[in-house]
């Protein structure tokens, strides 16, 4: 080997030893450069490599926003883990409805907001029921004529997320959805949010879907043209609870209401419940909480802290209860606030006093806990207005010929309902209610008499399914007339006998009667 060149003192060797540094500088600054582009890469690299669709093929579309997964499923993505079961029946029958009828079937998307997240209004357990009740509409509408048989039904699941905030994304993804497959109707909603409202309103005006709500109840949906729903209005069912009330000859309440303006529900409760107090009648009482800062939350830990300042509050109230002597507690809130109340009262001071508690359909979503049974038994009473219950065809009914009716359209679901879900309890109305949103929908696009029907035709049957078009739900047999111009009330269910329940102390509800609100004129 060569000895290297020898260097001697004097400008060369000044000039090789700054060459030298030169270039050790040069190594050095590349190596810092390299390992700030590496912690830059690898900060963003999540958001750089995740793809912007959580799927997307034939007709699933579901993209990334703001932390979930939104859009259109046809059984192919599954939301969430609990709803496996259900969504891959659903994709089989979807793919023997493609694969059998290429030239004759439809697609009805059933929007629900599913989120696993903690404060979440939708139960999971009740977007399953909700999703089982649709799948058993579409199941007996493709073997058994409802108005026909043509054209075969495919059942898409939307998403629009946590309290149905991501209603935007969602509404765009079906309007998108209709442009590129056969989309017909969309069922279904889950709950009374303003968020939902939006929703309901951008489906059936921007888009001009029809939509037939399922568990909704809250009075803003009264009216929505080419909106019809199967639930009837929080209007009616707190009429029928306060008729109820009167009927025990209660003659003073406390009303407990949460002031979140944003939850359709709850405030169309509270506006409802005001109607106790009368000439003969008043409210001795009024306790409030607010469940505003859960519904905005955007964060687990929000919820949390939300849920914690929730209960604290709600804690407070039973003493001023057990002062104020109420004949009954008016509830206008949601039931997994109700259950806390009622857990709180296993402590009240008032221990001697039976306190009875009277509430709406939401007490459905009341997660029962042993601290739930534990202020059960000491004397406390839910009674509550419902949407549908399995028993209320055994129960006292103003109408026997209504009875009959329902008993038959119950009749036809439970036999779908056992053949697909064996043992499937049916212990409350979600899964029903959700059966009669997809069954009145594609009475609607049956009646069409189409193969392919255009949404304006869909929307043009909606005021035709009464008499004899009348749907036999599993919830009692469902008239609509439409008429969005000379009612109030052209969305809701003409005449439709309304449930009032009791939660039993083993967690399961029992009919304890039938009701009709008095006001509500049939036949309009």
């Amino acid at each position: 080997m060569h000895p290297g060149p020898e260097v001697h003192d004097g400008p060369i060797r000044r000039w090789y030893h700054a060459l030298s540094q030169l270039q050790k500088w040069l190594v050095q600054g590349l190596a810092v450069l390299l390992a700030v582009g590496l912690v830059v890469v690898g900060f963003h690299l999540p958001g750089l490599l995740r793809h912007p669709y959580c799927a997307d093929s034939g007709a699933t579309t579901v993209k990334h926003v703001s932390g979930e997964c939104i859009g259109v499923s046809d059984g192919s993505y599954v939301f969430a883990p609990e709803l496996a079961g259900v969504e891959h029946a659903i994709r089989q029958e979807n793919q023997m409805v493609t694969a059998q009828h290429p030239g004759e079937y439809v697609s009805v998307v059933v929007l629900l907001p599913i989120s696993d997240s903690s404060g979440s209004i939708e139960a999971m357990s009740n977007v399953v029921e909700q999703l089982r009740g649709a799948y058993i509409a579409q199941y007996s509408a493709n073997r058994k004529p409802v108005d026909g048989i043509v054209p075969a039904i495919q059942l898409l699941i939307g998403n629009d997320g946590y309290q149905a905030n991501q209603w935007q994304a969602a509404t765009r993804i079906i309007q998108d959805t209709q442009r590129r497959t056969r989309l017909a109707a969309v069922s279904g909603l889950g709950v009374s949010l303003s968020t939902t409202v939006a929703a309901a309103d951008y489906l059936t005006g921007t888009a001009g879907i029809p939509v037939v709500g399922g568990t909704v109840t809250a009075n803003e949906f009264d009216n929505i043209r080419d909106f019809i729903r199967v639930a009837p209005s929080n209007h009616d069912t707190i009429a029928v609870a306060v008729q109820y009330a009167d009927s025990r000859q209660f003659k003073n309440a406390v009303l407990v209401q949460d002031e979140n303006t944003s939850d359709a529900y709850d405030s169309t409760l509270v506006a409802g419940f005001e109607q106790f107090a009368d000439s003969s009648h008043a409210l001795v009482g009024r306790e409030t909480f607010v469940s505003t800062p859960r519904t905005q939350a955007t964060t687990d830990p929000q919820r949390v802290q939300a849920d914690l300042m929730i209960r604290n509050r709600i804690s407070q109230m039973p003493p001023d209860i057990c002062t104020a002597q109420p004949a009954a507690v008016l509830f206008a809130g949601r039931g997994e606030d109700l259950a806390e109340l009622v857990a709180d009262l296993a402590d009240r001071p008032c221990l001697n006093t039976p306190i009875t508690i009277i509430s709406g359909d939401d007490v459905t979503n009341l997660t029962f806990t042993p601290a739930v049974k534990r202020g059960l038994d000491t004397n406390v009473t839910v009674d509550y207005a419902g949407i549908a219950n399995p028993g209320e065809w055994t129960a006292p009914s103003p109408d026997p010929a209504t009875t009959a009716k329902g008993a038959q359209g119950f009749a036809t679901f439970s036999g779908y309902a056992g053949q697909l879900f064996p043992g499937l309890p049916l212990s409350d109305g979600n899964t029903m209610t959700a059966y009669d949103s997809m069954l009145s929908a594609i009475s609607a696009i049956r009646l069409t008499s189409q193969p392919q029907p255009t949404l304006q035709a869909v929307a043009g049957e909606l005021g035709a399914l009464h008499g004899s078009n009348e749907v036999l739900g599993a919830s009692g047999p469902l008239d609509f007339y439409a008429d969005y111009d000379t009612s109030k009330t052209g969305s809701d269910p003409d005449g439709k006998a309304i449930p009032i329940l009791r939660l039993g102390t083993d967690g399961q509800s029992s009919v304890l009667t039938m009701e009709v609100p008095k006001s509500q004129v049939t036949g309009k």
